[in-house]
C-alpha cells in the first residue's frame, strides 16, 4: 500500500539523512507489520498478554523519553502528564477513580500506527489500556484497574479511560508495581 511505508518501493520511501538507516528501518517495520498480522490471529487471552508486554515496553520508553521519574506520587505524576507528552491529557480524579482523557483530535498516538506499520484497529486499544495501567501502577501500592471508555479506533476524537486504584498510597520504589486488572 503506497503511503504507509509497508510494501512501498524504494523510490516511494521517505529518505532520512542516512539512506541505509532508512532502509533498515523500513525492513524492521515490515517485520513488525507481519508480526502484528500474526498476533491478530491469537485467542483473546494470548493477544492480551502480548499487548501487556508491548505496553510495558512502550511505557518504559515513554517515561525515559519524557523524563518522568518513578519517584513521583500519583498526584505529582498526573500533574506531570497533564503538562506534556505525546498528547494533551485531562484528568478528573474523585477519590480512587480517575477519568483519564487523552485529547487526540481523531488521531491515534501509537507510534506504530502513526508510522503506518500497523493499522488502527480496536484490538490495539488493549495495548493502551495496559499502558495507562502500567504508568499508574508505577506510582501506587495498587492494584490498578483500567477500563477503556472510548477511543479513536472506535470512532471518537479522543481516548478515554476509567482508572481505579485500590490503594493510591505511594509505592515503595523497592517493591514491584501491582499491575493487576484491566478491562
Amino acid at each position: 500500500m503506497v503511503g504507509d511505508g509497508v510494501g512501498a518501493t524504494l523510490q516511494e520511501l521517505p529518505m532520512a539523512d542516512d539512506p541505509v538507516e532508512e532502509l533498515v528501518r523500513h525492513f524492521q517495520d515490515q517485520i513488525v507489520s507481519g508480526t502484528w498480522k500474526g498476533l491478530c490471529g491469537l485467542d483473546e487471552a494470548s493477544f492480551d498478554g502480548v499487548m501487556a508486554c508491548q505496553a510495558t515496553s512502550c511505557a518504559q520508553a515513554y517515561v525515559q523519553l519524557f523524563q518522568i521519574p518513578d519517584t513521583l506520587d500519583l498526584d505529582a505524576f498526573l500533574e506531570r502528564m497533564a503538562l506534556g507528552g505525546s498528547s494533551k491529557i485531562e484528568f478528573k480524579r474523585e477519590g480512587n477513580t480517575i477519568l483519564w482523557n487523552e485529547i487526540h483530535g481523531g488521531e491515534c498516538m501509537c507510534p506504530l500506527v502513526k508510522r503506518g506499520v500497523v493499522p488502527l484497529e480496536p484490538g490495539l486499544c488493549r495495548c493502551a489500556v495496559h499502558w495507562v495501567r502500567d504508568l499508574v501502577a508505577r506510582r501506587v501500592k495498587g492494584p490498578v484497574h483500567v477500563r477503556l471508555l472510548d477511543s479513536v479506533a472506535l470512532g471518537s476524537q479522543n481516548c478515554t479511560f476509567e482508572v481505579v486504584v485500590d490503594d493510591p498510597s505511594p509505592r515503595d520504589t523497592q517493591e514491584p508495581a501491582s499491575r493487576e486488572g484491566s478491562a
